[in-house]
């Protein structure tokens, strides 16, 4: 087999019939020509189901298998399908493997919603239990209201110094978005996309985060709002650190960098790493923050577990069911554990 299959053959390339295809799953119409059946999709499920459409087009080519005289869903075959999820899984992580799957299980749905793809669905859901990551994605084992004291503590001790050097700038900025983050678990792409009065802004005394559907990933607005104890400290940062950044009196992005440019998404992931590593002793990623702050509230109870969903803006509860899970079976072992004790002191 040509292990070329991970080769993702670029939308100029593909076959007339799954650019038209493609195409028509975003059109845009009303109740009575009927739209496009991923119309709903955000942007970047859209990018993320193209990447994955296109690595199984350039499987099929790799494999000689593209036959452009049928339409696409006809490619998506059970012999075909399990051929590619072989050559995935020899060569992938298993998480990737999974994701790429359940990509074009997305796409074939849509291309043709009235078919039986019921085979697609048992193979994507088989392959997502199995699924474990060769790089651990569980966030550390971490408390969020400790990680979130430490960062507080932190910011205020910089906040009494000077704050003149660049370098002591660009440490207050990092450790500040990583605050945010434990209090307000935010999406990368949202937290890059930050700009003053639009995103943040201040309603009374309150500052407030506030994305509309558009967006975010999951076509879910989202509003939160920042603590309290951050209110003062993320006052230093805009009325002092913020100015001093070139450029940054000219826009409204929150995170400028040093060049007179926003943080790029890369930056901030690995300014994050960073100054997590060197403040915790672990590097945690942004979205292990999402983890966290769901974690803590499942481990609160199970009715904390539930305001999980609506903090990190999920469309589906099924996502943040395993904290839900997770916080029942806790409050469960709580309960024998008192019991046990009764019988104990009995």
């Amino acid at each position: 087999m040509n292990r070329r299959h991970r080769i993702e053959l670029p939308l100029a390339a593909w076959p007339a019939t799954d650019r038209a295809a493609w195409q028509d799953l975003f059109r845009a119409g009303d109740i009575l020509d009927g739209q496009g059946a991923a119309c709903h999709w955000a942007e970047a499920t859209r990018r993320t189901n193209r990447k994955h459409y296109a690595r199984w087009l350039g499987w099929l080519v790799a494999n000689d298998l593209l036959d452009v005289d049928v339409s696409p869903w006809e490619r998506v075959t059970p012999a075909r399908v399990d051929a590619y999820a072989r050559s995935l899984i020899d060569r992938l992580a298993p998480r990737t493997a999974a994701s790429a799957l359940i990509g074009l299980k997305c796409v074939a749905q849509r291309l043709r919603p009235d078919h039986d793809w019921r085979w697609l669905k048992v193979l994507t859901n088989r392959l997502d239990r199995w699924a474990i990551p060769s790089r651990s994605n569980r966030a550390p084992v971490l408390s969020a209201p400790d990680m979130f004291n430490q960062l507080l503590a932190d910011l205020q001790q910089r906040a009494r110094g000077p704050l003149t050097k660049r370098r002591d700038q660009l440490i207050y900025r990092d450790t500040l978005i990583l605050a945010i983050l434990t209090a307000c678990p935010l999406r990368l792409r949202n937290l890059e996309m930050m700009k003053l009065g639009k995103h943040l802004h201040q309603v009374g005394p309150e500052w407030h985060l506030s994305f509309d559907g558009c967006e975010t990933k999951t076509g879910q607005p989202v509003h939160l709002v920042i603590p309290a104890e951050l209110t003062p400290l993320l006052a230093v940062f805009l009325e002092k650190i913020r100015p001093a950044c070139p450029g940054a009196a000219n826009g409204t992005d929150v995170w400028p960098a040093c060049k007179g440019r926003p943080m790029a998404v890369e930056t901030i992931y690995a300014r994050v790493i960073k100054r997590s590593r060197e403040l915790f002793g672990v590097a945690i990623n942004p979205h292990a923050f999402r983890t966290i702050a769901a974690t803590f509230l499942a481990e609160a109870s199970p009715g904390d577990a539930l305001y999980a969903r609506p903090l990190l803006g999920h469309r589906q509860p099924e996502t943040t069911e395993r904290f839900y899970i997770r916080a029942s079976q806790i409050d469960a072992a709580r309960t024998v554990s008192a019991a046990l004790r009764q019988i104990r002191d009995a």
